[in-house]
């Protein structure tokens, strides 16, 4: 039975009131920030707290103004009768020296993060930036600059959140059991309230809201491989807001989410357990695929760099994505939120796929389809199933890039409900293992009912054929958006966001695999000029100028002849008109495939 409890008039009022600061939440290059707390309510207290916790009628009195001399998470409360009456308001005050001299061994924080999966053994716990780098005169500049080129997001939350071992659902914590999706699943799914800001960089974002916090990703939970877990941000009611209504990526782009993800970048990065995969870390990758997707002209989810804290502590370089859920689809396609299927493929428990938001039903057809695409009246109905355009791109981004960890995994696609359905688009994700071989050939990758089975289904009619060989050309030219000065321009771009901030990256955990845990071989130190900047330069001298080239001369010998049925003219006739594939007329047409007299023709 619920319980309406009375509140007095004044309650009720202060309610909604939350404490003032003097000062707003960032990054500050001083030695000591004063701040004062101010109430908004009526014959309130003010209580207090430094460590993160949650604040509370017995926590710290306010009386004077206070000064911090270290990076300090100030949060704090209206009390009034010894009850609370306000929200909590928090401000993450992040200073600069407190960064630089960021000790491993922090008060309260256990030395120990969770067991090992699949080797035996605990994960030691690393806090601290290495002063190998931080006091290194050159070094430490770039570090200050590169603090200061990003965004930071803060997530603040009680320790025992995030590092508490007692094995509980409600107070385990959420970094020590990480619910690997081998081994012991313990922890999957827990998730934790928590106060996240985002605040500064060159956007000079300002937000702070309640939301649920849990850890995200697969074979990057497991603590052997990966000591730097991805997150996901939820937003529910239980812990904020329903949705967060906040333009994380620009006033231009969507601005609801229901839930954000927090990329570590695990793949080709300086933490992993492969050497290999550590001397290959650029933390570009899996972006550039993403924008490239968008360069193309089709919806991928977004991305945003930041530095993130952990109740102060520095934790690294991430990125935020777009989860593609429902709220995405609505975002990016219209509609509601009820109209979208979305298919993925879950690793916990095995890799299957699964219908993370809506049914498997057009999904299964499509797929039945796709399978008898050979004949022409099956490959029609494709049209409200799957958008070829979109499939043909997306495929040609992934053999372009080499992607050898896709796509038994790593993919989603999302279809719009209704009569006019574009039909499933794939979005690139988690594409972190590409640019590695500049002679490395996927499109034999042929996984059954999943993207590489399904573009071989299709190749077995031959206007897809043309369609997909004509794209490529046309994508893989010299000029072309997948041509060397396209690519780099956008892989560029991602660089010149991060140069200086790869510096704060390598500080927090270029000496892991050094000092604190080698897994089967000791690792190296891994800083910006001795091992980023020789991949960075093989990438622009030894791959990108020869892999267009490369990719499209594999798929000509794929595509193999022109089938038959299709005509080759150099120049177009006037005579009779011409039109697309969808039946448009065309006054002038250019190079492509085109219908004349009731039959195709290619113009070159």
């Amino acid at each position: 039975m619920m319980v309406a409890v009375l509140l007095p008039w004044w309650a009720m009022a202060a309610i909604w009131a939350q404490p003032k600061f003097s000062k707003p939440h960032g990054l500050y290059e001083v030695g000591t920030l004063t701040v004062t707390i101010s109430p908004q309510g009526e014959g309130t207290e003010i209580r207090y707290t430094t460590d993160g916790s949650e604040p509370t009628a017995q926590s710290l009195l306010y009386s004077n103004t206070l000064r911090l001399t270290k990076t300090t998470i100030l949060r704090a409360v209206e009390v009034k009768d010894g009850e609370v009456v306000s929200e909590v308001s928090t401000a993450s005050y992040i200073l600069m020296k407190s960064v630089l001299s960021q000790p491993n061994n922090p008060e309260g924080y256990p030395k120990e993060w969770g067991d090992y999966t699949q080797m035996w053994g605990t994960a030691i716990a690393d806090y601290e930036m290495d002063p190998e780098m931080t006091e290194n005169a050159s070094l430490r500049q770039y570090i200050i600059e590169g603090m200061k080129q990003l965004p930071i997001l803060s997530i603040v939350s009680d320790k025992d959140n995030f590092f508490s071992h007692e094995n509980d659902p409600e107070r385990g914590g959420i970094y020590i059991f990480t619910g690997p999706p081998v081994g012991d699943a313990t922890g999957h799914g827990w998730t934790r309230p928590a106060s996240v800001e985002l605040m500064g960089g060159p956007q000079q974002h300002d937000l702070s809201v309640n939301c649920g916090i849990r850890l995200h990703g697969g074979h990057g939970r497991l603590a052997e491989k990966n000591p730097k877990h991805s997150f996901r941000l939820v937003f529910k009611k239980e812990y904020g807001p329903a949705t967060l209504n906040y333009p994380v990526f620009g006033e231009d782009e969507p601005s609801q989410f229901d839930q954000l993800v927090l990329r570590c970048h695990f793949g080709n990065s300086w933490q992993h357990w492969m050497e290999g995969n550590r001397e290959k870390a650029q933390y570009a990758r899996d972006v550039w695929a993403r924008r490239m997707q968008r360069k193309l002209g089709h919806i991928s989810a977004n991305a945003l760099y930041v530095h993130l804290f952990l109740n102060g502590m520095y934790w690294g370089l991430y990125n935020i994505a777009e989860r593609v859920d429902d709220q995405f689809g609505k975002n990016h396609l219209g509609g509601k939120k009820s109209d979208y299927d979305v298919i993925k493929v879950e690793e916990d428990g095995g890799n299957h796929l699964e219908a993370s938001e809506g049914d498997l039903e057009a999904w299964d057809l499509m797929v039945a389809t796709a399978a008898k695409a050979s004949d022409p009246s099956c490959y029609q109905q494709l049209d409200s199933l799957l958008d070829i355009d979109a499939m043909i791109d997306y495929m040609l981004i992934n053999q372009y890039g080499g992607n050898t960890d896709w796509d038994h995994h790593n993919w989603y696609a999302i279809r719009r409900k209704g009569t006019d359905s574009p039909g499933f688009q794939f979005l690139c994700w988690d594409t972190e293992i590409i640019f590695e071989n500049p002679e490395e050939n996927v499109l034999s990758l042929k996984n059954k009912g999943y993207p590489s089975g399904i573009f071989h289904n299709l190749m077995k009619n031959n206007d897809f054929a043309w369609r997909y060989l004509q794209r490529a050309r046309e994508l893989l030219a010299d000029d072309g958006l997948l041509g060397p000065s396209q690519v780099v321009e956008v892989w560029d771009s991602l660089y010149h966001t991060i140069s200086y901030a790869l510096y704060d990256e390598a500080a927090r955990w270029g000496d892991y695999r050094r000092d604190v845990h080698p897994y089967t071989s000791r690792g190296k130190l891994y800083t910006v000029d001795g091992y980023y900047m020789a991949e960075r330069n093989r990438l622009l001298t030894k791959y990108f100028p020869v892999r267009t080239k490369r990719v499209l001369n594999d798929i000509v010998r794929f595509v193999g002849d022109i089938p038959s049925g299709m005509a080759t003219i150099t120049t177009p006739a006037t005579e009779t008109p011409y039109y697309n594939l969808n039946g448009q007329p065309v006054a002038h047409p250019t190079k492509g495939i085109y219908i004349k007299d009731g039959r195709k023709v290619v113009i070159h």
